[in-house]
C-alpha cells in the first residue's frame, strides 16, 4: 500500500476513530474510578488485601487495555487530521487532559499494587484522586464539544 492510499485511509476513517476514542476513554476512566474506589474502601475492610488485589486485577484486565486503545485511538486520529488542525488550542488542552488520566492510571496502579501488599494506609487521599479522574474526563468532554461546536 502507498502512502496515498495509506493516507486516505486514514482520512477516512478520522470519525471512526473519533469514536473508539470516546468509548475506550469513556471505560477507562470508569474503570480508574472503580479501581481509586476499591483502593480506597480497603483502609476501613478487614480484608483489605483482598480488596487491594481485586483492584489490581480490575486495572490490568480493563483499565490498562482501555487506556492503550484509547492513547492508540488518539494518535490515530491526530494521524488523521488535517495539518491545520494541530495548531488548534484544544488539542492541547486535550493532551494536558490526556496527560493527566495517565498519571491518575499510574497513581492508582501503585496505590493499589501497595494496598495489595498489605499498607491499607496507602488508599489515603484516594478521595482527591477520584475527583481528579472526573475533572480529567469533564475536561476531555467540554474539549471535544468546544471542537465540534467550533467551525
Amino acid at each position: 500500500m502507498d502512502a496515498t492510499a495509506a493516507t486516505a485511509l486514514l482520512e477516512k476513517g478520522e470519525p471512526l476513530f473519533v469514536a473508539l476514542f470516546i468509548a475506550s476513554c469513556a471505560l477507562w476512566t470508569g474503570t480508574l474510578f472503580s479501581v481509586s474506589w476499591l483502593s480506597g474502601r480497603a483502609q476501613i475492610m478487614a480484608d483489605g488485601p483482598e480488596i487491594g488485589a481485586l483492584a489490581l486485577a480490575l486495572l490490568r484486565r480493563w483499565t490498562a487495555p482501555s487506556a492503550l486503545v484509547s492513547l492508540a485511538a488518539a494518535a490515530a486520529w491526530i494521524a488523521a487530521s488535517p495539518v491545520q488542525r494541530m495548531r488548534d488550542p484544544w488539542i492541547y488542552g486535550a493532551g494536558a487532559a490526556l496527560a493527566a488520566l495517565t498519571l491518575l492510571h499510574l497513581g492508582a496502579g501503585i496505590r493499589a499494587k501497595r494496598v495489595v501488599h498489605g499498607s491499607v494506609d496507602a488508599a489515603r487521599g484516594e478521595g482527591m484522586r477520584r475527583l481528579a479522574v472526573v475533572l480529567s474526563m469533564g475536561a476531555l468532554i467540554a474539549l471535544l464539544a468546544f471542537r465540534v461546536a467550533a467551525p
